[in-house]
């Protein structure tokens, strides 16, 4: 039994999928029955959790042959930091009751890093707390995802512009797709190692946002340009988004770090794997979710 939180995410649905298109008996923990009979008529097995209730995932968790972990970030809230340190302190309390045998943890890329990293160092303390498990674990650090850039798909649409927090527009960086990361997931539960491993999982190749600027401009046949959002408007755009103050200071710190170079993969001996959506099949898939078509948008 392989047992998947975070179901109704984007990672999460997609490592379901994955394993469900292995024919393998799935668990999805869900926070509510909302989306319950849609997996359980794609044959998955159901069970409710709130990440803040240990008996239910450690119930949730039974006997399970492979968990896939994730830490749902927390924008909307003072200490994203301690909110991220609880968690992991519930989900090793929750293994080691509930008899499970491995455990694979959605990372990320600067993962490495005990500070300068903003909100990626939720991640860093999650490694942490459950690198004290005794059974075997990965941390399967992702690179930036794909998806991330839907929040500005209708402005290229309708203005012609992309506006980026990574600068400078012309430096690649690794980029994932979130289907890339379920299915490597899913791979990374079904296999047998023994310990702590550490896999690095890039995209099909590395992206600058002058790259995903014309990954729009050719799906939405129009021109496209990518706008580096200035330093001094951060904090004004992303409470926009509705973060806490706290939120707002931890996402410009790690946009910071992208930007200095500082956030990058550890390479060395980790293992590297890559995905296989380029970022023109990422675009052309959000375009179509949000009916950004040429005559959607006149």
């Amino acid at each position: 039994m392989y047992v998947v939180f975070g179901a109704s995410g984007q990672t999460g649905s997609a490592v379901a999928d994955a394993l469900l298109k292995k024919q393998l008996p799935m668990r999805v923990v869900l926070r509510s029955g909302k989306t319950a009979d849609a997996w359980r008529a794609k044959g998955a097995e159901v069970a409710f959790a709130e990440l803040t209730d240990t008996d239910a995932m450690t119930a949730a968790m039974r006997e399970a042959d492979a968990i896939y972990a994730i830490n749902p970030t927390a924008y909307n809230v003072a200490d994203m930091f301690a909110v991220a340190k609880d968690l992991g302190k519930r989900y090793l309390e929750a293994v080691e009751n509930s008899g499970a045998r491995k455990v694979v943890l959605l990372s990320s890329v600067g993962s490495q890093h005990a500070e300068g990293t903003g909100n990626i160092l939720t991640t860093y303390h999650l490694e942490r707390i459950l690198g004290d498990l005794k059974i075997p674990v990965t941390f399967l650090r992702a690179a930036s995802f794909m998806e991330n850039w839907s929040g500005v798909a209708a402005v290229a649409a309708g203005q012609g512009v992309m506006p980026s927090f990574y600068a400078p527009l012309d430096r690649k960086i690794p980029m994932v797709s979130a289907r890339d990361i379920g299915r490597a997931a899913a791979e990374a539960m079904t296999e047998n190692w023994t310990g702590k491993r550490i896999i690095e999982l890039h995209g099909a190749a590395d992206y600058s946002p002058n790259d995903v600027a014309a990954a729009f401009a050719a799906t939405l046949k129009r021109d496209v340009q990518a706008v580096a959002i200035p330093e001094s408007e951060w904090q004004a755009t992303l409470s926009g988004f509705g973060f806490s103050p706290e939120a707002v200071n931890a996402y410009s710190e790690m946009m910071r770090g992208f930007n200095s170079g500082l956030i990058v993969f550890e390479n060395g001996d980790i293992e590297t794997r890559r995905g296989q959506i380029t970022i023109n099949a990422a675009v052309a898939e959000i375009t179509k979710e949000q009916n950004l078509t040429k005559s959607a948008i006149g």
